[in-house]
């Protein structure tokens, strides 16, 4: 995805890991791309937010995980800002 390096993971790959997003994978690089490209033009995405920007399919079912990823991983972008 080329969020961050093996050293210094972003926020979004952090939350992922958190949160246990992935499971099987399919998913996972087109979701995180969409919700860094979500949190940077809203840094405060709300549920339905979320729901309009993520349009990925996930296999497995894990949106309520990828709901609290993103908004974990844009609270602490947002803190890094301030």
């Amino acid at each position: 995805e080329a969020l961050g390096t093996p050293a210094a993971p972003h926020a979004l790959q952090r939350a992922w890991a958190e949160h246990q997003v992935s499971q099987c994978g399919y998913c996972q690089s087109g979701m995180l791309m969409a919700a860094a490209a979500l949190i940077a033009r809203n840094p405060k995405p709300s549920d339905a937010d979320i729901d309009a920007a993520i349009t990925n399919l996930c296999r497995c079912g894990t949106y309520g995980r990828v709901r609290a990823a993103i908004k974990s991983a844009a609270a602490v972008l947002l803190a890094k800002k301030q």
